[in-house]
């Protein structure tokens, strides 16, 4: 399904630094070693259970976890490079992968950068001078303004000279960090602030630009791949229009609205682009492309991207290996005429988030991750079970790719590799995904970057358990938790199952499952059989290997697995987490009133209210830093500020007790 070139043997290159942790720092080494090349990599604290770090020759510790002292650190990576002997550094993607001192310092150090020339990721990596030089070259561009060093009024007449909606942008990077849309005027300074400090933060640069927001365009992008020796080829494009937050979460390629004509033109302005900068390496040309199909460069991302295994499924090609073998100082291998793209390949991105809480970032630890087992679905992860996520580093955790004939066929492939895939211990967008996925408006097409505003999923939240859900998780409990017992009993008889001398017994049964709270009575008939009663109503629940029977309707399960006294279980594109609350547990109401605490792990980094003042709900209170994002928390009912239990600066827990609000008229 992938890699129909054979492995190149390299000529000068021996031994490789991956400057990088999770699944990509993953997904280089094992390209790495299949050609040949010892490996090294890095990790933190935070990241000693990850995969990498093992499955490398070598691994060095960098640091705690803050990214600023460990992954973005030149001097501590440059370090390792050269008291370990490596010929040669992989960036892969984010961190130090599009930073040009980084660049340089490997030049300087004799050490091969795997990517492009300082110069090349310099001219790019500022998007006001990157447009410049692309309007000079005669690409086409959104009209913008840079608005870097203007005091507030320049900034208003600059945003005013563009027009709205606008969209803010961190001059420095990408990736949606430092990116916001503004409607209208009033709404300009703070969004200002808020993205220059996502930059700062993701970026180590505060400077930020602003662009005339293109109206429910296509987010397209060019896969280019340049050796050394003036050859440049396209790759064909993506059709990553599916985002939240100004983050892709669905990739593919080809693009459903893309034909021969269109990906020809594109494919030679994103070669262009390339040349006029003189650019080595693997490279991506981003476009937006409206209704009309015009097309404006968005950027250039001077590295390996997030969502490059759609472009091997569909070519054929290894982008790591093309990669190596250009560092190397080899020629490409192929020319333009010879790509062929053959079939349709969609990628969707595991996150630890919360869909049904405006993707709030998820911390905790992988109790349960399992692949689907398919030969037309490929996982790119840095995972394990028992692995705890920090509120580090970005919140993604896999990405699972499928192949097909055609398009629906790879959608199909997916969503079923999707259902069959468990991943439990920290919310996560799975069931998201499978609801986008089995949508009539993805199907068909109706897609753009505003996709997820416009169509709505929530019905496939997994926090609202429909009376169904409730049988299913009380009988598959119930039996699980018995079949344990059961195992301890001496001489037990399946005929002895649910057996009493007098009436029949009805056993009392509260458990949480996905942060609700349940109260049932079980009526056990027979091995597989039970009977659920819930709120007045009764249900027969009849289990079977891979189904279960609700009266005459038939559910099949997905996957189902009891391990230290949990159920997890999946079915109907839903995951469900379940535990037995012990008589002697007590079951606290979750707090609606003004207490508010820490979605998440992180740091306060701007709070705006101070004790007594009167808030409004849903008003932005304070601003907490997690995952190299800005995350506003709100007021969740209209009152008076009371007490305030933290500070600008203050890392803060999830679940910690951040301030309480008083309604009006409480004591």
């Amino acid at each position: 399904m992938v890699w129909s070139l054979a492995l190149s043997e390299l000529r000068s290159l021996r031994k490789l630094l991956v400057a990088n942790r999770g699944e990509i720092a993953l997904r280089v080494i094992k390209t790495a070693k299949k050609m040949g090349l010892l490996t090294v990599a890095v990790y933190t604290d935070a990241d000693e259970q990850s995969p990498h770090v093992n499955f490398a020759d070598q691994s060095v510790n960098i640091g705690k976890g803050p990214i600023a002292e460990s992954y973005l650190s030149i001097e501590k990576i440059m370090e390792v490079a050269l008291s370990t002997g490596c010929d040669a550094v992989h960036p892969g993607y984010g961190f130090l992968s599009e930073n040009s001192d980084f660049a340089e310092a490997c030049e300087k150090a004799k050490v091969t950068f795997v990517g492009p020339s300082s110069k090349a990721i310099e001219a790019m990596g500022n998007k006001a001078k990157a447009k410049a030089i692309m309007k000079e070259a005669g690409v086409p561009c959104i009209p913008g303004a840079e608005v870097a060093n203007k005091n507030d009024r320049e900034l208003q007449l600059a945003a005013e000279s563009v027009g709205f909606p606008l969209m803010i942008k961190a001059a420095a990077g990408g990736g949606g960090r430092g990116m916001r849309l503004v409607n209208n005027i009033s709404d300009l300074q703070k969004s200002c602030e808020i993205a220059k400090a996502e930059a700062l933060s993701a970026f180590g640069s505060s400077e930020i630009i602003l662009e005339k927001s293109i109206v429910e365009p296509r987010h397209i992008e060019i896969q280019i791949m340049a050796d050394n020796f003036g050859n440049i080829i396209s790759l064909g494009e993506r059709d990553c229009s599916v985002q939240r937050r100004h983050q892709k979460i669905i990739e593919e390629s080809p693009s459903p609205v893309v034909d021969t004509e269109l990906r020809t033109k594109m494919g030679e302005i994103a070669c262009l682009a390339g040349k006029v900068i003189n650019y080595s390496g693997a490279g991506t040309i981003e476009f937006l492309l409206d209704k009309d199909k015009n097309f404006y460069f968005l950027e250039m991302n001077t590295r390996l991207q997030v969502e490059h295994p759609v472009t091997e499924m569909v070519t054929g090609l290894d982008l790591v290996e093309l990669q190596l073998n250009i560092a190397d100082d080899q020629e490409l291998p192929l020319s333009q005429e010879q790509v062929q793209l053959c079939g349709h390949s969609v990628e969707v991105r595991l996150y630890a988030e919360d869909p049904w809480k405006n993707f709030l970032p998820s911390t905790g630890k992988i109790e349960v991750w399992r692949k689907h087992k398919s030969p037309d679905t490929r996982y790119d992860d840095g995972i394990v079970e028992g692995q705890l996520i920090s509120p580090f580093y970005d919140p993604m955790l896999a990405k699972v790719i499928s192949n097909g004939k055609n398009r629906e066929q790879a959608i199909d492939t997916l969503k079923q590799s999707l259902q069959n895939t468990a991943l439990y211990g920290v919310k996560n967008n799975r069931d998201f995904l499978i609801a986008i996925l089995s949508s009539e408006a993805f199907r068909h097409e109706d897609v753009n970057t505003s996709f997820l505003e416009t169509n709505d999923f929530s019905a496939s939240g997994n926090k609202n358990i429909e009376f169904d859900e409730v049988a299913v998780l009380g009988a598959l409990l119930m039996t699980k938790y018995s079949e344990t017992l059961i195992d301890e009993a001496i001489g037990y008889e399946d005929e002895l199952y649910g057996w009493s001398n007098s009436k029949t017994i009805y056993f009392p049964l509260s458990f949480k499952a996905n942060d609700n709270i349940f109260s049932v009575h079980i009526e056990l008939k027979k091995p597989n059989s039970i009977t659920i009663i819930f709120e007045g109503e009764k249900i027969e629940v009849q289990l079977n290997e891979d189904h279960v029977e609700l009266n005459i309707k038939k559910i099949r399960l997905d996957f189902i697995e009891y391990k230290e006294n949990k159920l997890f279980a999946s079915y109907l594109g839903k995951s469900f987490k379940a535990e037995i609350i012990k008589e002697d547990l007590k079951i606290e109401d979750i707090d609606k009133g003004g207490k508010i605490r820490a979605p998440m792990h992180g740091v306060i980094s701007e709070l705006f209210v101070t004790v007594g003042e009167k808030v409004k709900k849903n008003q932005v209170i304070l601003i907490l830093e997690a995952m190299k994002m800005q995350h506003e928390i709100t007021a969740s009912i209209d009152g008076e500020v009371s007490d305030i239990y933290t500070n600008i600066g203050n890392q803060v827990s999830v679940d910690e007790d951040l301030l309480n609000i008083k309604q009006e008229g409480e004591k």
